[in-house]
């Protein structure tokens, strides 16, 4: 750009001397200012304006390899390189900001507890491929009026995925707390819980709310019921109740069916409901709990059959990969 600029001036100068002694002055600003217009021509059109050369993009990508946690907000405050020519730099090399994922650890025995309970369901569905659309999955979660814990602002850049893992428990604050089911193509509930649950709480739920909501115009009713290990979930007086609604056919901790702890990848409230509901949820500012129960309900209603069946055979794809990682954490690879 320098030379261009420097040859026009020197052109326009001998022309001004060579042709217009007498106004040589005035003839030289005039030049000079259309100069000043082609150098602004050449800033808008020509390739030369663009940061993103080879030569940066090196530096950008050696960059990020060093400190793959930067953000790009940071490393533009250090470079110099806006934040719009660093993304066009990693898109362009094809490297993409992957999510911390929050991992509950494994203790010594659970991986071989989640391959017991996943060789089970994979029986399962060999022998009925329609089973897991016969389980009616349970779980509570928390929401607070004042919003959820944010992943957004944690990435790792780079060109292939680092599966970013932190095996730690999230805590909330105000909370209300909501139980809820998958059943096949339904969603069974929501149902609030007032206070801290317990097992007479858990029962009282289970036998007022939970059970006269399954009555269904074809008169079908779950084959299997699905809890996790939970306290309120373990009480004698649950699990004999459970033992009177599905003889030999629930899920849960000292159950006939063992659920192996510590695997919420394994259930679909965990694994997929709880995460699109509060997407949903806090899309909005909460203004109270009524507002927030509100959301919820709306959240829960406007699932279609068609994403359960989606879940359902999300979960069989999860059975079939802990069998293949030997009961180990599989979100990594999913």
């Amino acid at each position: 750009m320098n030379a261009v600029t420097g040859s026009l001036q020197q052109i326009s100068m001998q022309d001004t001397l060579r042709d217009h002694p007498s106004s040589m002055l005035q003839s030289a600003n005039c030049l000079l200012s259309f100069v000043k217009l082609v150098q602004c021509w050449i800033c808008q059109n020509v390739d030369a304006r663009k940061l993103t050369n080879e030569e940066t993009s090196v530096a950008v990508l050696a960059s990020f390899s060093k400190s793959p946690q930067r953000s790009t907000r940071r490393m533009s405050l250090e470079s110099g390189i806006s934040r719009t020519s660093l993304r066009q730099i990693l898109t362009t090399q094809k490297w993409l900001p992957y999510k911390l994922q929050l991992l509950q650890h494994l203790n010594e025995d659970d991986p071989d507890r989640r391959t017991e309970f996943a060789e089970w369901a994979k029986q399962k569905l060999e022998q009925d491929p329609q089973f897991t659309q016969k389980i009616l999955f349970s779980d509570e979660a928390n929401f607070s009026v004042n919003g959820e814990v944010n992943k957004q602002n944690h990435r790792y850049w780079s060109d292939t995925n680092p599966h970013w893992m932190d095996p730690s428990k999230t805590a909330g604050t105000t909370k209300e707390m909501v139980w809820c089911g998958i059943w096949g193509t339904m969603i069974v509930g929501p149902f609030f819980i007032n206070g801290n649950l317990k097992a007479t709480g858990y029962l009282k739920l289970l036998q007022d709310d939970v059970f006269p909501s399954l009555c269904t115009e074809a008169g079908t009713f779950p084959e299997f019921f699905q809890q996790d290990g939970a306290p309120p979930h373990y009480g004698c007086q649950v699990r004999a109740f459970l033992d009177e609604q599905f003889p030999g056919k629930w899920i849960g901790r000292r159950g006939p069916v063992e659920w192996p702890p510590r695997s919420p990848n394994l259930t679909p409230l965990d694994f997929y409901l709880w995460g699109h509901l509060k997407a949903i949820v806090y899309g909005v500012k909460i203004r109270d709990v009524q507002h927030l129960k509100l959301q919820i309900l709306d959240a829960c209603a406007g699932i279609s059959p068609a994403v359960l069946l989606s879940v359902c055979e999300e979960w069989e794809k999860r059975v079939a990969l802990t069998i293949q990682h030997n009961g180990q954490h599989i979100e990594h690879i999913l």
